[in-house]
């Protein structure tokens, strides 16, 4: 936030997004007070018809979660300008109305409020014959007909979807969701996860950017509902083949990323212990791959969480999270993994110091997590008392 001596809002940034040397742009002109949330309001009291002030300050808004300002302000740009005439904005690199950036953020913010509505984006992508904006649509309905809509529209709208974007691997990956959340028809998903796979692997071949999911995790899942152990294995092979396969991160934020092999290696292990092959996910997702992460403290406190939960390569697990606690000390989620690993190794002195250390370091924590937390400790003193 960049605000004046008095307090006084001058603008905002959420987030923040590569090249660094963009974003620097964008703070120096908020210094210069240029396109500002001051400014723009100010310039909106003496233009109130004024079509690019308004969206553009209702994308701050919007930006700030403000949705019923930013709602008001992209009603009015629609109704000043309904048939797109007034000038253009960007998103994501390409130019689009400022009457159909309205309309998109209307539909986006009916369908994420808490009685969900598809209907504005329904309407907004039969409006509109392509471009960006469609397909980011297509993305956002897809979370509502992957979750709250019936079988039978969510089929609909995902094979319109794809028919729409027969090119979009993420097109497929969405429907895929969805059979695997009804477990039907699972062949039929088996066929869209292959196609979401080519597709990916046929993208990343052009661009050189990986697209956004991961149809191998998906295609092992649906084997893994279908019985067939020995394919959703094959597939997590698969999958760490395609990793080792991509590129590292690289450039400025290159320091934050994960290589692609990273972030496979957990997501194989779990198919490899649910397809009934431990020692494949212990040669995945094991000590030698700890030694790779141990300075994110994040992904040592995953590795740990994981392998407590199977009851296995607790030694390792248990490493993992002094590691984690000494990077992270303040945070309570080391400390609980801590607990629950010394419960299954029957240390019960030293599990209860973990939790109760948790329980500490977790006063703003929400009300769920913190009862967590209490009933591990429950768990470990009856655990305990039992033993004698």
């Amino acid at each position: 936030m960049i605000l004046e001596p008095d307090g006084t809002e001058v603008d905002w940034f959420v987030g923040y997004s590569p090249p660094p040397e963009k974003y620097k742009e964008q703070v120096e002109k908020a210094l210069q007070g240029i396109d500002t949330f001051q400014s723009l309001s100010a310039q909106y009291a003496k233009e109130p018809k004024n079509v690019e002030v308004i969206s553009e300050l209702a994308s701050k808004y919007s930006r700030r979660n403000k949705p019923e300002k930013a709602v008001e302000l992209f009603k009015q740009v629609v109704a000043l300008d309904p048939e797109g005439k007034q000038g253009t904005t960007e998103f994501n690199n390409e130019k689009v109305t400022y009457t159909q950036n309205a309309e998109y953020n209307l539909g986006t913010t009916a369908i994420s409020g808490r009685a969900p509505d598809v209907a504005p984006l329904q309407a907004f992508v039969k409006k509109y014959a392509g471009g960006v904006l469609v397909k980011e649509a297509y993305r956002r309905m897809s979370g509502y007909y992957n979750r709250t809509a019936r079988k039978e529209e969510a089929t609909r709208f995902f094979e319109e979807y794809t028919t729409r974007f027969p090119q979009d691997a993420e097109a497929y990956g969405a429907w895929v969701i969805r059979i695997i959340s009804d477990k039907d028809p699972l062949d039929k998903g088996i066929t869209l996860a292959q196609k979401a796979i080519d597709l990916t692997r046929k993208a990343i071949g052009q661009t050189k950017e990986t697209p956004r999911g991961n149809p191998y995790q998906n295609l092992a899942q649906l084997y893994l509902l279908k019985g067939d152990k020995a394919k959703a294995a094959e597939t997590a092979d698969e999958m760490l083949k395609f990793a080792a396969s991509l590129p590292s991160p690289s450039g400025p934020m290159s320091g934050t990323a994960m290589s692609p092999v990273l972030m496979a290696a957990p997501m194989a292990a779990r198919i490899y212990v649910e397809a009934g092959y431990p020692d494949k996910a212990l040669a995945t997702y094991g000590p030698e791959f700890m030694k790779k992460i141990m300075e994110n403290s994040s992904m040592l406190g995953r590795y740990a969480q994981f392998w407590s939960d199977q009851g296995q390569n607790l030694e390792s697990a248990l490493e993992a999270t002094k590691k984690a606690i000494a990077l992270t000390p303040d945070s309570y989620s080391p400390w609980n993994t801590m607990g629950q690993i010394y419960l299954k190794q029957k240390n019960y002195d030293e599990a209860l110091k973990a939790a109760e250390k948790a329980l500490s370091l977790a006063p703003d924590q929400p009300l769920r997590i913190k009862e967590s937390i209490k009933k591990n400790i429950e768990a470990i003193k009856t655990a305990a008392q039992e033993k004698k």
